[in-house]
């Protein structure tokens, strides 16, 4: 392990920078304790004290516990990191460590080529399996959009 590589909550090591939000930030990482990789979402440090933010954030990961399904991103561990801003000062961090997913993005293949009729209803109707059991478990996603759906093999 590097001299600086930043280890959270003493075991999820942050590795590069794979995906950007309004609210957050996901890098690849690994659990060392398990040794598997794993995706960091870690709250923008402008919003981390942000109650509001800080709030919706540890909802989403609340909520997203609670959901198990193929077509949802599993969450494995949630929690505060303490953190230090450019200007010297101590912020907490809040954390989701999720699954990891290879694949490619909706987004991504668009741009690339167009989809058969049968790809396009075989997509939609994963994301919608995804919307029934989030809505079932009270979440609304807010930003259904290409760049959000994964494609995996």
């Amino acid at each position: 392990m590097a001299e600086n590589q930043r280890i959270i909550a003493g075991r999820y090591e942050v590795g590069s920078l794979i995906g950007r939000g309004g609210m957050a930030d996901v890098y690849e990482g690994v659990d060392t304790r398990l040794g598997r990789v794993v995706a960091i979402k870690l709250l923008k440090s402008d919003l981390a004290n942000d109650p509001n933010f800080e709030d919706r954030f540890r909802q989403e990961a609340q909520a997203s516990a609670r959901m198990a399904h193929p077509t949802i991103v599993r969450v494995y561990d949630a929690g505060e990191e303490q953190d230090i801003d450019g200007n010297g000062n101590q912020v907490r961090r809040p954390y989701i460590v999720m699954e990891y997913v290879r694949g490619t993005l909706l987004r991504d293949l668009l741009h690339h080529r167009r989809l058969s009729i049968q790809e396009s209803i075989d997509y939609a109707q994963g994301v919608l399996t995804a919307l029934e059991i989030s809505h079932r478990a009270g979440v609304i996603h807010r930003d259904i959009k290409a760049a959000n759906i994964m494609i995996t093999d």
